[in-house]
């Protein structure tokens, strides 16, 4: 199975994750918009991957013809698009076109929430078509929210598979042993530590998670790994806001390895985006494995708080609300023992990678 996408694989964003995770375990080609990064591959790859030359014009990729592309395009394997991405909207159609008895899949990762302006104008433009081109073709998708989009705009139900978003088997083992260490010692006791993993963007709402974190009495430090164009502006914002008894640490990248380590460190793993892009977050996926209980917004078009919402834990999953939970988990022990439990039963029984071995097997 050849797959499409906009990034270059594994990275670290979720769709080049499960583009991973897929080509790992089916083979074929990554096709990719961006080309391969200097620095060296994050994760194990032994699979083919090949960059389709493009320009970017603003936040759209122009394809150029290359090798590459031709490789794509005249292929008679079956391709796995992953949206969204207009350009990879479009090369698939142009697939489609080369050889209409493809067997031609689209991968649904998010739901996009048009910005103002005209550049808002061309995502809605983008989403209406993209809506009504995959009627005709399989559709994946992530989670049962994203299901119900799908359906709600026109998608035959019998037409839509589900797989949530899983973790690679080599981090998943790293996580099940800090899991296992965590058991032998009779689970840990807080200690006021919140980790946000992400793009420091704006969308990402980081400044968000800064303000509640010194709104919070019983939080003590705030771990904020990656790297992105907001990180000055939340470094000053993190300067302002911080009480004497608080820090908060910028990590900017990091290897795999030493996200281990904080995560071991990490009480709660709050994921503060505020728009439905963010669908799915990996790094849920990741506190999760290690039994750290997860925190995202309940946002309409968005799975993020359906992948980690707990029934153990009263989090409505409003922003007004998340100073005041944080404070319940890091001040009652039982809450939190429960919690953390209840996250890694979670992942056990839904994003595990045995389970989404299984279901992938299911929908080839």
């Amino acid at each position: 199975m050849d797959q499409l996408l906009r990034e270059w694989t594994p990275g670290f964003g979720g769709i080049e994750r499960v583009a991973h995770c897929i080509a790992t375990e089916k083979n074929g080609c990554v096709f990719s918009l961006k080309s391969r990064t200097r620095d060296p591959d994050t994760l194990t790859v032994n699979y083919k991957r090949k960059s389709i030359f493009s320009i970017s014009l603003g936040r759209f990729l122009i394809p150029f013809p290359c090798s590459s592309l031709r490789d794509l395009l005249i292929s008679s394997r079956p391709l796995l698009a992953h949206l969204p991405c207009p350009t990879v909207l479009f090369l698939t159609c142009l697939a489609w076109l080369f050889n209409p008895r493809r067997t031609i899949k689209f991968y649904w990762h998010s739901y996009i929430d048009p910005r103002p302006g005209l550049q808002g104008l061309l995502e809605s433009l983008y989403q209406r078509v993209a809506f009504n081109v995959i009627k005709f073709f399989p559709v994946i998708t992530t989670s049962s929210v994203l299901y119900d989009v799908l359906e709600s705009n026109g998608q035959d139900p019998s037409n839509i598979k589900l797989l949530p978003c899983c973790l690679p088997k080599e981090l998943e083992i790293c996580y099940e042993d800090l899991w296992k260490k965590k058991v032998d010692e009779n689970l840990p006791r807080t200690t006021g530590t919140i980790i946000a993993i992400g793009r420091l963007d704006s969308y990402k709402r980081f400044d968000w998670l800064i303000e509640s974190f010194s709104e919070t009495k019983l939080a003590n430090k705030l771990i904020i790994i990656g790297e992105g164009p907001d990180r000055i502006k939340l470094e000053n914002l993190a300067s302002k806001l911080t009480r004497v008894d608080q820090c908060i640490e910028f990590t900017g990248l990091i290897s795999e390895s030493s996200k281990v380590k904080f995560l071991a460190q990490a009480d709660v793993l709050v994921l503060p985006a505020n728009k439905c892009n963010e669908a799915f977050g990996i790094v849920q996926l990741e506190a999760m494995a290690c039994g750290i209980p997860s925190l995202a917004f309940d946002l309409p078009l968005s799975g993020m708080y359906w992948v980690s919402h707990l029934q153990e834990l009263p989090w409505s999953g409003s922003p007004q609300d998340l100073p005041a939970t944080l404070n319940q988990l890091f001040s009652e022990s039982s809450l939190y023992e429960v919690s953390a439990l209840a996250a890694r039963k979670r992942y056990e029984d839904c994003f595990s990678f045995a389970i989404w071995k299984k279901t992938l097997s299911t929908i080839d």
